[in-house]
């Protein structure tokens, strides 16, 4: 699970490259798509995808070690992006992230795992595309997206924004596996 868990950041960190890297904003939410359908296709744990079901499997301790290794391997993947001479730009993108207000940064986070939640759940590729274009073009938050710009810049506004984007994640996770399970 370990290494996965990292992977699974990674793919995540690729993805934010690819918003950083391309100008046009509706290539770039359909280029960040690609690293959640890798996770889907090699099953990793991310946990904006696993967030949800923690509520059934009640493993708290396997949930929060999933997103400390996601964290270091999105930050691992946008470190490397930096190395490039891509600092500016991470650092450009985390401002813009963390300029919303704090109950701001909360509802994007809930408004996000709604859809990410769905991609993950439909395992349809289409659906997958059309929800992370979704959340990236409505201005919504994902936490493992979000911890790359947050953990290479290290200021403690965008810290605690993420973890408000963590927060709201968790919940609409959690509310919309609630939702989808109580309709079945």
């Amino acid at each position: 699970m370990y290494r996965k868990s990292f992977l699974a950041g990674f793919m995540i960190g690729i993805g934010d490259i690819a918003i950083m890297a391309c100008d046009n904003r509706y290539l770039s939410a359909f280029l960040f798509s690609v690293g959640l359908l890798a996770i889907i296709q090699l099953q990793l744990p991310l946990f904006t995808g696993r967030i949800g079901k923690v509520i059934e499997k009640k493993n708290y301790a396997e949930c929060g070690v999933m997103l400390v290794l996601n964290v270091l391997g999105t930050s691992a993947a946008c470190g490397l992006y930096s190395l490039m001479g891509n600092y500016e730009k991470v650092a450009e993108v985390a401002g813009n992230k963390f300029s919303k207000s704090l109950p701001a940064l909360f509802v994007a986070g809930i408004l996000c795992n709604v859809l990410i939640h769905i991609a993950v759940t439909a395992r349809r590729e289409v659906i997958t595309v059309l929800c992370v274009m979704g959340f990236i073009l409505c201005g919504f938050e994902h936490s493992i997206a979000d911890a790359g710009y947050a953990f290479l810049t290290l200021k403690p506004a965008y810290l605690l924004g993420w973890l408000l984007v963590v927060l709201g994640n968790a919940v609409g996770g959690i509310a919309t596996e609630l939702l989808v399970r109580d309709g079945n």
